[in-house]
């Protein structure tokens, strides 16, 4: 039977008003995301909020720590919702940061080592339970006292309970000589960082080893005979589609284009751009929040039961259980059951970031930063996005500020030492800030009384102490007392 033109242009118009419905859901859609990332942008929490102040604005703040450069992926039901750059990959060069600029990881790199660890786990190549010394050839970690009853295992290292030495690593600058994975474990020169080895007993205690994932690279390497970067590439990097992402080092030329110039306290770019790590599994990962939100879903998928493309979901479950203290195999761990969030963050010469995410739920952020500064920000930004997503991962104190009077202010205001840590306490626009902070760029302290105040981003507590109820003698911080300088 024909179809008459009155039916062809019924079903024209039907289709076209289906497309217009349509394309109008997708412009509402845009248009609330575009909502949602100017309320982050806008409204910036530090760890201490004052009653009645506006919250920070994201390039302020960028500004006011000296971050030349940042980037951020929101996780959003097991999808990346959102990514966005901000400032520049290069303050000399202006060149501005995209989605699919690199950052140095730092010790992210860990969390991401130990998945492919797992995966070979399972595929019984090796054991969590027997001593390492099992897997390595060439070199083995010296039995001593601390190893008579207890070994050092994957498990442990791991988990930062293997007893070993050397939290972290500080990297190589550009012209210096780089160490084998070898001068690195025997601390021998060319390295500059002690020997690794057993110094406590092996699972009596929790203590950060950046020493014992380089036991752990060294491991991986002898039971492969493969270069971690291509045995990475091909076991986790590839698997999950991080296309921007390596663990060579130095960085490879077809990334350097990529790279951001990592930058220091003081806003000046380390020299070379950036350090490089041979401890690649503790600290060499170079990526993207993109690629590292990718790494983020995974794990949340297998711990749903929805992917195994790495490890199961059974695996994933010891992943993510804690041992001793706060640490699962690979992660941190915070809170418990149905909240329950893994977290990762790092820190090399130039770089901060941080990825926090829910295990139970497809949501999470990544924030990566080339700054040394980065931390402070990257804090504000998780309570920003918890805050206009409900998540709940991070929230502010708010405090009722003390209005000090000029007088009190002056008088508070010098500079103040103990045996090798002096620094100054100094007033701008009325507020009151102490310099140098061995850790960041700014240190705002806000009074609650004319004795007590407190850090705006970390929560430390400054005293100051009285002589005679008005002349101020010293303040108290970090338990130390400081005197002051007359």
């Amino acid at each position: 039977m024909p179809i008459s033109p009155i039916s062809i242009r019924s079903r024209r118009f039907s289709g076209f008003l289906f497309l217009l419905i349509s394309g109008c859901g997708t412009v509402q859609a845009q248009s609330h995301l575009s909502d949602k990332i100017r309320q982050v942008e806008n409204t910036l929490l530090p760890a201490i909020v004052v009653e009645g102040e506006p919250p920070f604005n994201l390039t302020d703040r960028m500004a006011e720590l000296k971050i030349p450069g940042l980037s951020i992926a929101v996780i959003q039901d097991g999808k990346i919702e959102w990514t966005k750059g901000y400032g520049f990959a290069s303050e000399e060069d202006k060149h501005p940061v995209d989605e699919n600029t690199l950052f140095q990881a730092a010790s992210i790199s860990k969390p991401v080592a130990a998945l492919a660890t797992l995966h070979w786990v399972e595929k019984g190549k090796f054991s969590l339970d027997r001593p390492v010394n099992t897997y390595l050839k060439g070199w083995q970690l010296q039995d001593n006292r601390y190893t008579k009853t207890e070994q050092v295992t994957l498990r442990r290292i791991l988990s930062h309970t293997a007893g070993l030495s050397v939290h972290g690593f500080r990297g190589y600058a550009t012209g210096e000589e780089i160490p084998s994975l070898l001068h690195v474990l025997k601390g021998e020169k060319p390295a500059n960082s002690p020997a690794v080895l057993p110094d406590t007993v092996p699972g009596s205690m929790f203590r950060y080893s950046g020493g014992g994932y380089t036991v752990l690279q060294k491991a991986l390497v002898d039971q492969f005979n493969k270069p971690f970067p291509v045995l990475m590439q091909e076991t986790v990097l590839s698997t999950l589609g991080m296309r921007h992402s390596s663990y060579e080092q130095p960085l490879a030329d077809r990334f350097r284009r990529l790279a951001a110039t990592g930058y220091l306290v003081n806003g000046q770019a380390v020299a070379g751009n950036w350090h490089t790590y041979p401890e690649m599994a503790a600290a060499g990962l170079w990526t993207t929040p993109s690629d590292l939100a990718r790494y983020v879903i995974e794990i949340q998928k297998s711990v749903q039961g929805k992917s195994n493309r790495v490890i199961s979901k059974a695996m994933t479950e010891q992943m993510l259980t804690k041992n001793r203290d706060l640490y699962g195999l690979g992660p941190m761990m915070q809170n418990e059951g149905d909240s329950l969030l893994f977290i990762h963050g790092g820190s090399n010469e130039g770089f901060r970031s941080l990825y926090v995410a829910q295990a139970h739920h497809g949501n999470g952020v990544v924030v990566m930063t080339n700054s040394d500064n980065g931390f402070t920000i990257i804090y504000d930004l998780m309570r920003s996005i918890s805050k206009v997503y409900g998540w709940n991962f991070y929230k502010p104190t708010v405090v009722k500020k003390y209005n000090l009077s000029a007088d009190q202010i002056s008088r508070i205001v010098g500079k103040y030492s103990m045996p090798d840590y002096p620094f100054e306490i100094v007033q701008t626009n009325g507020k009151l800030y102490l310099k140098p902070h061995w850790e960041k760029a700014v240190m705002e302290l806000i009074p609650e009384s004319p004795e007590s105040f407190v850090d705006r981003d970390e929560q430390q507590r400054l005293e100051v102490i009285y002589e005679n109820s008005s002349q101020v003698k010293a303040i108290k911080l970090y338990g130390d007392v400081f005197t002051k300088e007359k």
